[in-house]
């Protein structure tokens, strides 16, 4: 596969135009992506690899640059016992205000995802909805890490809240009037407004460790 192939393939990947593209990997001129695009440049430099790797860490570097293996680095449910891979999970993460509860089992895993900077003892789920948009956009993935005590939370950090009727992601905000029984959640698109939201009504807290711009099923 030539470059401009494989360029064209992780657009369509991630769901960027040409333009958004090299905004979110850091290139300072729209005309290199193109480049590449129209075969003009017929492979990636190493400052755009390593701009690539770093913006999307799931993407397999060998392919990018030797055409070796499959374009993300994602093993397969039968081929991870013990490994320390991440699972998967067929279960979607909410960027909006709709419940579903989530269960994690064997059942739901769809694969695993082994990266140096995600914990096994991490989750890996898919995010729905456009109240995280520009930072999540609808059908990335998500990890999360369940927080079992509240002198674990950081302020300002993004988290999943499972409420009795909702589940959403956004970011923590203290609510300074009272900050020990209420706090803010706030999205990252500002057509949502911030919800005030009493502590005792969350059900489970999981933490939003790194997001991977995955938009199509494992």
């Amino acid at each position: 596969m030539d470059t401009c192939e494989k360029l064209t393939k992780i657009l369509d990947y991630t769901g960027l135009n040409p333009a958004q593209f090299a905004s979110k990997i850091g290139v300072k001129t729209t005309q290199a992506v193109y480049d590449i695009l129209k075969c003009r440049t017929k492979t990636f430099s190493s400052a755009m690899v390593d701009k690539i790797i770093s913006c999307y860490p799931e993407i397999n570097k060998a392919w990018l640059t030797a055409d070796l293996g499959d374009m993300l680095n994602v093993v397969k449910k039968e081929d991870v016992v013990g490994t320390g891979a991440t699972p998967v999970y067929d279960i979607d993460a909410t960027c909006g205000t709709q419940y579903r509860d989530i269960i994690f089992t064997e059942d739901t895993i769809i694969g695993h995802v082994s990266l140096p900077e995600i914990s096994k003892d991490s989750c890996i789920v898919r995010a729905n909805g456009d109240s995280m948009e520009p930072k999540i956009f609808d059908g990335n993935m998500v990890v999360i890490r369940e927080i079992k005590c509240w002198q674990d939370i950081f302020y300002g950090q993004m988290y999943l809240i499972l409420l009795d009727e909702y589940r959403m992601i956004k970011y923590i905000r203290r609510y300074e009037p009272d900050e020990d029984n209420y706090i803010i959640l706030r999205s990252e698109n500002t057509k949502y407004d911030d919800i005030k939201l009493r502590k005792d009504k969350i059900r489970k807290l999981f933490i939003v460790e790194n997001i991977l711009a995955i938009r199509t099923q494992l």
